[in-house]
């Protein structure tokens, strides 16, 4: 009996030998994490938020509206600071200058347009610089900018009808590339617009342009004796962007 109780008083006085071991000099803390488990996150838990002062490049399309029609663009943005980009933009459109509405033609059975002999597409890609304006003077989600550019301009002539003959024989679209031309000319141009909301997160916003692509002499017809010289205009168009 005298060795279990020695045998207890023993392993007691062990036990509290080991736990004072344990402890620091000094007044005992309620809580001292052991640092052998604390790890550090390789990333912040928490995303910091972007401003529009860390934003650098821009991607995104366009929706064109022009006096030939609908049309659909691409463009990138640099961003040099809070009020200046630089940006390339491609755009695609139809080109004529008229009203093109299909008749029926009872000699060739079919309907088409009068007096058509090509179908006219150009292609302006511009380089070019975009101010924004009154930052201090506006809220902050309206951003107006006014924007100039330079750049060729390919023009796709594409026949209508065979040899190009008004009101004659139509060819197929896909057959018409092989006789198809290409032009190129150097353009311009200079616009207005204005982004809304968070560039932080998005652009939104709408542009109104004026090109200006002289073709130079005779033009291109798209309606035959309504031949094209200027294949610039007017485009109105509607931006959609992500930012990073």
């Amino acid at each position: 009996m005298t060795k279990i109780i020695l045998a207890i008083t023993i392993n007691i006085i062990i036990f509290n030998l080991i736990a004072f071991s344990q402890q620091k000099g000094g007044e005992s803390k309620s809580f001292n994490p052991d640092s052998v488990i604390i790890f550090e996150s390789p990333r912040p838990l928490m995303d910091v938020l972007k401003t529009e002062s860390s934003i650098n490049y821009a991607l995104g399309g366009d929706i064109l509206i022009s006096d030939s029609g609908f049309g659909i663009g691409l463009f990138y943005h640099r961003f040099l600071s809070n009020s200046t980009v630089l940006f390339t933009s491609l755009y695609i459109s139809g080109a004529r200058n008229s009203d093109e509405f299909d008749d029926y033609n009872y000699e060739n059975n079919t309907w088409q347009v009068r007096n058509k002999v090509n179908r006219l597409f150009r292609f302006p890609m511009m380089f070019g610089v975009q101010q924004f304006v009154f930052q201090k003077a506006l809220d902050e989600s309206l951003k107006p900018f006014v924007t100039f550019g330079l750049g060729p301009t390919f023009i796709l002539e594409n026949p209508y009808t065979y040899n190009k003959i008004p009101n004659g024989e139509i060819i197929g679209w896909f057959e018409a590339f092989d006789y198809s031309q290409w032009h190129t000319r150097l353009g311009g141009f200079i616009g207005i617009g204005a982004y809304f909301g968070n560039m932080a997160k998005s652009l939104f916003g709408v542009n109104i342009k004026y090109y200006y692509v002289p073709f130079g002499e005779e033009g291109l017809e798209s309606v035959a004796g309504l031949p094209i010289k200027n294949f610039g205009g007017l485009f109105i168009s509607l931006t959609i962007g992500s930012t990073y």
